[in-house]
């Protein structure tokens, strides 16, 4: 007897049904295969797309939108191109995205080291994203006290701004450059620096930089490059750059002296600094006096004489009275000056007594660390 006919249909029917599932699945992810999808950072996903380019910028997509590297967490596209894109989003991505969230939270200093991995890349680009790579940049090596090489920085943070291809509210946090574009200074940097040795390393690349700004430099770029050789005693190249400065600006056709004055202090002609400043002390533009009045004050600190010393602490104790919240930097230094001059005339209660102050009120400051990893003196048995 030959076996029913029911169970041979319903088999047949069932390998149809398969065959049929078999084949819209294959086509379904066939059809995902050549499918660009995105997914970004906040778990957006963005799919019925296909990259059209990527570069330094971001990843442009069909609808001419640009999804910057550090929105995208992870990308499927052709795959031709999939190599390249996932070695950007690396090399790229990871890092904006760490700068992006340290400047959104005002870590300047935690944005150093990823701002340093791809500075090299956007410093001679003009956009938003390289924009915010300079700036972490000129920001992270200031909050380290390094104001050499933070002036590279910003001389190409200058150079993005003047092209007005950047929309500065795209940058993440609350904090902006303080900057008169007419001039080219900024009171983030004020045009004077501490340590020779690291003037010496910023001026190759901070000449570079201003040597990119082209035609129309501002003259504040002269006066940072003559100062900046000024403290690396480099005079002879500190007076090329102060030769240039002949703008009739009221601000900058001070600095000429101030310079003169810095590069009297740095030969040890304290009387010849000092008479050029102290006469007009009162009579320098808003802007230039926290510089003339510290520049006054070493002036005083640094002579032999027990009461131009004394004058000249008292010069250097107008920062924190009157600039201590606007110049941090430059008040912790004045302070160091402060501190040591008293040492010197031997008024220890009020050597301590400032020493507390730089560390309390400026403990984020380079000369704050530089006290605190200072070793103290060993007495005598």
């Amino acid at each position: 007897m030959s076996p029913p006919s029911e169970p041979v249909q319903a088999d047949a029917w069932h390998l149809r049904s398969l065959a049929f599932c078999i084949t819209f699945w294959l086509f379904g992810c066939a059809s995902l295969a050549h499918a660009d999808r995105l997914i970004l950072r906040d778990l957006t996903l963005i799919q019925n797309v296909t990259v059209i380019a990527f570069d330094e910028e971001g990843v442009k997509v069909t609808d001419k939108s640009l999804i910057p590297w550090h929105e995208i967490e992870l990308g499927t596209i052709s795959p031709d191109k999939q190599a390249d894109f996932d070695r950007l989003r690396d090399e790229l991505g990871i890092p904006l995205f760490r700068i992006h969230q340290r400047l959104k939270v005002g870590d300047y200093a935690g944005a150093r080291e990823p701002a340093e991995q791809v500075f090299p890349r956007y410093k001679d680009r003009n956009s938003n994203v390289a924009y915010m790579v300079c700036q972490a940049t000129m920001w992270g090596r200031l909050a380290e006290g390094n104001r050499a090489t933070a002036l590279e920085a910003y001389f190409c943070c200058l150079r993005i701004l003047r092209s007005n291809k950047v929309e500065v509210n795209q940058l993440p946090g609350s904090r902006h450059l303080k900057y008169d574009k007419s001039t080219g200074l900024t009171s983030d940097l004020l045009p004077v620096f501490f340590d020779k040795e690291q003037a010496a390393e910023g001026i190759p690349r901070a000449i570079t930089a201003a040597k990119s700004l082209g035609s129309g430099t501002p003259d504040g770029v002269f006066v940072y490059l003559s100062s900046l050789l000024i403290a690396a005693e480099q005079y002879p190249e500190a007076d090329i750059w102060t030769k240039k400065i002949r703008s009739g600006n009221t601000i900058l056709k001070e600095w000429p002296e101030l310079l003169s004055a810095y590069k009297f202090i740095q030969t040890g002609e304290l009387s010849e600094a000092r008479n050029l400043l102290e006469p007009k002390i009162h009579a320098f533009e808003p802007w230039n006096r926290p510089v003339a009045w510290y520049l006054l004050g070493l002036s005083g600190t640094r002579s032999k004489e027990f009461i131009t010393i004394e004058n000249g602490i008292l010069d250097l104790l107008h920062l924190p009275a009157i600039y201590g919240q606007d110049h941090p930097a430059l008040t912790a230094a004045a302070l160091a000056e402060a501190k040591l001059a008293l040492q010197r005339i031997q008024q220890t209660d009020q050597a301590t007594g400032v020493r507390q102050q730089l560390l309390f009120f400026y403990g984020g400051t380079l000369h704050a660390e530089q006290l605190r990893t200072k070793p103290k003196p060993t007495s005598n048995p």
